[in-house]
């Protein structure tokens, strides 16, 4: 049996356990189960399910491989990059605070999660983003609602590694007169993770008519952006909480800064300029190991 490797559509996921349900009567339970759960089931654990449809554990995990799927954590996965899409806020809160998942069980799909970090960095896409990046005449950073809580990190980092970097949301005027500027020097860098912002989509869709090149970083190979942006990075997030867990798109974004800052011409003296910027400014705290009493004086601090 060919593996599963995304749920596209309900109705197909549906159709699927219905052939596998008829191999034996656990496994009609367990399609019932989900069927009916579905936006529950990503907040539970095999165990969860195998207690609530009254089967073995194992059989849950069979059921998961009869689909397809390389065991249930490999399912619910897929099925949690599914339902995020639409599950909303309140359903979060009702199904997370009503689930006995364990903080280990979180913590093990983001190691999971982290895991899949090497095959997505090998990948020639990765490579193209890089480039993209270190070669743009101007980066322009894109993002709406949470996914945008991410812009801040990245537009940080890539301030101290090159200019000519400028972070823009929905509400400032900016946004509204990215359509004018010229695509040939303008390279657009977004991130979009669900719930996909209709404001973010729709920019995106005039850019892309209006022929700007445009990378971007999402979750999913179904991901409404896919369509938009060249190239486009499927970074894995966990669907185990009221809010989505960043923690991998996080170390991602580190590990792709890291790469572009080892392809940038002239950042060692770049660098050492804002290193003495920061110091002449007295931008961290720093203390007189020197000093005998132990106390310090705002003149003798930087």
């Amino acid at each position: 049996m060919n593996r599963v490797t995304d749920i596209n559509k309900l109705d197909d996921l549906i159709e699927k356990m219905a052939l596998v349900s008829k191999e034996s009567p656990t496994y009609e339970k367990l399609a019932y189960c989900i069927e009916k759960n579905y936006k529950h089931i990503i907040f539970m654990t095999a165990s969860d399910v195998a207690k609530q449809v009254n089967v073995s554990q194992g059989s849950v995990s069979r059921f998961c491989i009869a689909l397809g799927y390389k065991g249930y954590n490999d399912f619910l996965h897929k099925l949690q990059q599914f339902v995020r899409k639409e599950i909303t806020a309140p359903q979060r809160l009702q199904y997370a605070t009503n689930s006995n998942r364990s903080i280990s069980n979180i913590l093990k799909m983001e190691r999971e999660n982290i895991n899949e970090l090497e095959t997505i960095l090998n990948q020639p896409a990765y490579q193209k983003l890089v480039d993209n990046i270190v070669n743009a005449d101007q980066l322009i950073l894109i993002s709406a609602r949470m996914s945008a809580t991410l812009l801040s990190y990245i537009y940080y980092i890539l301030n101290k590694i090159r200019s000519n970097v400028i972070k823009i949301t929905p509400n400032v005027p900016e946004w509204e007169t990215l359509e004018l500027l010229d695509p040939s020097s303008v390279h657009i860098i977004t991130v979009v993770f669900p719930r996909y912002p209709n404001v973010l989509l729709n920019k995106l869709n005039e850019l892309h008519k209006r022929h700007f090149s445009i990378s971007a970083i999402t979750d999913s190979i179904t991901s409404p952006v896919f369509n938009l942006a060249d190239p486009v990075m499927s970074v894995p997030i966990t669907t185990s909480s009221i809010f989505d867990i960043y923690s991998t798109p996080i170390l991602f974004f580190n590990l792709l800064l890291r790469d572009v800052a080892g392809k940038t011409d002239g950042l060692d003296k770049r660098m050492s300029e804002l290193e003495q910027l920061e110091k002449d400014n007295h931008i961290y705290y720093e203390i007189n190991h020197h000093h005998s009493s132990g106390r310090y004086s705002e003149s003798e601090l930087e």
